[in-house]
């Protein structure tokens, strides 16, 4: 897979496009679909505990919650947002934002919007239902709900769900660091500390120091002997699963580096990122395109263990953020692959269920069959990997279509119409991945440029335009000048290699 030279890194930054309307037709729409009916919309009914557990924080006895069950509705808010952003649900967009406002009504004076008890909050300790004190993932939690709330915040300019955001940073901030406990003394660090990665977007967007400053000190922690140390053990060339912590929760933090490198422009972010990329990429995907054996990195792609569908999406979630930085098509052809075999493989049919394990062969298992043990009375679907893999398949959404200089990039060609800013409309018909064949009907109020991405596994593409015919570069960009409409027929090459 070939890589962008950090000299050029800054000028070949793409910016995704979210299309005005957008309608999917082939096996990912479909599959879209089922998710929304039958697990997204409903899910507040079907499994309550995903707000009540907030609500009853402080009562009485106490309830029997897991280190991360805070992290349940952020991540469902992550999924809902990106499905709602490849089907355009308006059903969805109701009923997530319904969640949100219930949510709010529970979130403390102080910013805290967490599941546990006053004095435990934020400490890394709680009291569970037995009255024994266990470990916390209180900051991972928070850190999921913030991005899920900057998501929907994003989408429909509510700007009390970004008021929210704020005022749980400045809890951390008021918490943590400046002569009082680090983030790192509350311990599970790959998880606790994944916050960085939402300061760094704050700071991006507001541009207030305060959030930089915190970053810089979770920054430090992150760096510190008792972490991870992924930066310094990337910079000095190791590879991802020989660092302290090579779990698949610690993606989030590192995604954190991305986001300091666009606030920032400093290459050792960017820099790292990469490195630990594709060193995973190298060592820990699986041929399905899934990341991780038994929840981390071991070193070895074809190490039998579970797959968790979890650590698929962080992963994915990562590429998709490099992919936006670097503008190399070799990412995406990795994203295709895991979007087909790893994704799409890690649900049901009609997206009743999902997988917490998709291995390379062999039985797949729902669950909330195989983590049963997360599952609480009265809400049994509940589980860390059932409200993220939604996710996975709708993160199509960062890099289907995408943007540089007013070039337009294809990415992404299963059946779809989609209209654009600037009087731009993409057809694509046809009955891709099954089928080799992709006829692309592209129509402009003025001229355009476009640039189709041409797999590196299609060795011998051609591409139709009218009468001509020409064979296309594999792994590269092909770009066609449109002005008004054309009909573009691409052939890939299916042969196995």
């Amino acid at each position: 897979m070939k890589r962008i030279s950090k000299n050029k890194r800054k000028d070949i930054a793409v910016k995704t496009i979210t299309p005005e309307k957008i309608n999917l037709f082939g096996m990912t729409g479909s599959l879209t679909e089922g998710i929304t009916k039958n697990f997204l919309i409903g899910i507040r009914e079907s499994n309550p505990a995903i707000v009540t557990m907030f609500r009853d924080r402080d009562v009485k006895p106490y309830r029997d919650l897991l280190p991360w069950s805070g992290e349940f509705v952020g991540k469902y808010l992550t999924s809902a947002a990106y499905t709602y952003r490849i089907n355009r649900s308006e059903e969805l967009r109701s009923y997530a934002c319904g969640v949100i406002d219930e949510l709010l009504t529970h979130q403390a004076h102080d910013g805290y919007l967490g599941c546990y008890t006053t004095e435990c909050r934020l400490s890394g300790k709680a009291r569970s239902l037995s009255e024994e004190s266990c470990t916390t993932w209180d900051s991972w939690s928070h850190y999921h709900i913030m991005y899920g709330l900057l998501l929907w915040h994003d989408i429909t300019g509510n700007k009390s769900y970004f008021n929210a955001v704020e005022r749980i940073a400045e809890l951390f901030i008021h918490t943590f660091y400046n002569g009082k406990p680090t983030l790192l003394s509350i311990g599970s660090t790959e998880m606790n500390l994944s916050v960085y990665h939402v300061f760094a977007i704050l700071y991006r967007r507001t541009k207030n120091p305060d959030y930089l400053a915190f970053a810089r000190l979770v920054e430090r922690d992150l760096n510190s002997p008792g972490s991870g140390e992924y930066m310094r053990y990337a910079l000095e060339g190791y590879e991802y699963y020989q660092c302290p912590k090579p779990r698949w929760e610690s993606m989030h933090a590192i995604m954190g580096f991305v986001e300091m490198y666009n606030a920032t422009g400093e290459e050792r972010y960017i820099t790292a990122a990469t490195k630990i990329f594709y060193s995973i990429l190298k060592t820990d995907v699986h041929n399905t395109g899934a990341f991780s054996t038994k929840e981390q990195a071991v070193g070895n792609p074809f190490e039998r263990g579970s797959i968790e569908t979890c650590c698929v999406v962080a992963y994915n979630a990562l590429a998709s953020d490099l992919y936006l930085v670097t503008g190399d098509p070799a990412i995406v052809d990795f994203l295709e692959l895991s979007h087909y075999n790893a994704i799409l493989g890690s649900h049901s049919p009609y997206g009743y269920w999902s997988t917490y394990d998709t291995p390379m062969e062999g039985e797949r298992k729902a669950n909330y069959h195989r983590i049963v043990f997360q599952s609480r009375p009265g809400s049994p679907d509940l589980n860390c990997c059932s409200v993220n893999a939604p996710r996975g398949v709708a993160q199509l959404a960062d890099w289907m279509l995408a943007e540089k200089n007013g070039t337009i990039y294809i990415n992404f060609y299963e059946a779809m119409t989609a209209e654009l800013n600037g009087g731009v409309s993409v057809k694509i018909e046809g009955n891709y991945p099954a089928s080799d064949r992709v006829k692309i009907v592209i129509s402009t109020s003025g001229k355009r440029t476009f640039a189709l991405r041409i797999p590196a596994w299609s060795k011998n593409t051609e591409l139709r335009v009218g009468e001509t015919l020409c064979r296309l570069t594999a792994g590269e960009y092909h770009k066609i000048t449109v002005n008004g409409e054309a009909e573009l027929e691409l052939k890939l090459d299916f042969t196995p290699y």
